[in-house]
């Protein structure tokens, strides 16, 4: 029986996975899956995010980065944040650990 994922809050933890590589192609981010063979494609938002994923990072704090970073507001950088990795997740390129556990 596989385990469900419990949703991801600005309080999740989260990093890369080892199954992928990634590297620029200008200023947007091209990953590849490793385990299925697809490539994924991030822009300059999205590529600074998966970076920031490196290391096991709050998202909290990778949205306060990117309002640091870009011309975007709080609420929206944490939604689309969140969004985002949630996506990375669901394709497993990413992976969250129990909130505030880095």
């Amino acid at each position: 029986m596989l385990s469900e994922q419990p949703p991801l809050s600005l309080a999740s933890v989260v990093s890369a996975t080892t199954n992928q590589v990634h590297a620029r192609v200008g200023d947007d981010l091209v990953i590849l899956d490793l385990d299925s063979s697809l490539y994924y494609s991030l822009d300059p938002v999205g590529a600074r995010v998966f970076e920031l994923l490196q290391q096991p990072t709050r998202l909290d704090a990778i949205a306060d980065t990117i309002v640091a970073e870009f011309e975007v507001d709080a609420p929206t950088a944490r939604r689309d944040v969140l969004a985002l990795v949630d996506t990375l997740v669901v394709q497993r390129l990413v992976e969250a650990r129990a909130n505030g556990a880095v």
